[in-house]
């Protein structure tokens, strides 16, 4: 029984500016191997980003570019069992082959957050971070440093089979299944959400290129919540992506602005352009 556990941090609102990648790879209920490289993304750095992680333009100034490590990056995920919790490090690393035009990998891909809404009652609904998952079971690390949120990802789908008795195969199947384990479609959808964007609540800014209220759909059918301004309950701004090329920090809107005064008050809220939104959701 193999799997991969991976992790990315981004430089910016794009899921495509990947400048960490993680990898650990697990045999048999025990790690041996781990991995992860600095990468230069080519574009900016947000200020955000860089609070959150800690990795800064400096930081990558002669490390390689994502095509220079896609060898070694196919050579570990592709036609493997790979494991992330959510689908945000998915998407990202799927985004970031698109940017550059490299070939995308074939893998199986495990969304450990959905194993533990499933495996433990008390993350059903609410609570099924990495970082609050961890810490109910003991498990310390240094979060969002790519290689331990990769390591603990790995631990958490772990002890799920442990305790559980269900293997590694067993697991995707149930993650097909709702939390009550009964198929999608015949049980409550009070608390019951299972896409990407469930527990989060989202605001959209700028200038989208579908209707808002499209976008608004799309989101609600992916299990968040959206709102028509930015709170302290807002966990994702959605910025039309070309108000994001444009924007070079002085013209934001007023939710974008509110939104980043509310981040660098300790707020725990993801900036994503549209193109990445659409990604999620689609």
């Amino acid at each position: 029984m193999r799997f991969v556990a991976v992790d990315v941090e981004t430089a910016n609102a794009r899921m495509r500016s990947i400048c960490q990648i993680g990898l650990v790879i697990f045999e048999d209920g025990r790690e041996v191997a781990a991995e992860s490289h600095l990468i230069d993304p080519g574009e900016e750095f947000d200020w955000i980003n860089v609070s959150i992680h800690g990795i800064a333009a400096e930081h990558v100034v002669g490390k390689p570019r994502l095509p220079e490590i896609h060898n070694w990056l196919s050579g570990h995920i592709n036609d493997a069992i790979v494991v992330s919790h959510t689908h945000f490090d998915r998407t990202s690393i799927s985004q970031a082959l698109a940017h550059h035009e490299l070939p995308a990998v074939t893998s199986q891909w495990l969304d450990s957050a959905k194993v533990a809404r499933r495996a433990w009652a008390q993350f059903a609904t609410s609570g099924y971070g990495l970082s609050n998952v961890a810490k109910e079971f003991g498990i310390t690390f240094n979060h969002h440093d790519a290689l331990h949120d990769a390591r603990t990802c790995g631990l958490i789908l772990q002890r799920a089979m442990d305790e559980t008795g269900l293997s590694l195969e067993q697991w995707f199947d149930r993650c097909k299944l709702g939390i009550s384990g009964v198929p999608r479609g015949r049980e409550t959808r009070d608390g019951n959400g299972d896409g990407p964007l469930v527990g989060e609540t989202i605001v959209f800014t700028g200038a989208l290129t579908v209707p808002r209220r499209e976008a608004a759909d799309l989101a609600h059918v992916a299990g968040g919540r959206v709102d028509a301004g930015v709170t302290k309950e807002t966990t994702i701004l959605v910025v039309g992506d070309q108000d994001l090329d444009r924007l070079a920090g002085q013209e934001k809107s007023t939710k974008h602005r509110k939104a980043e005064q509310m981040a660098k008050n300790g707020q725990s809220i993801r900036f994503l352009v549209e193109s990445d939104f659409m990604a999620l959701v689609c």
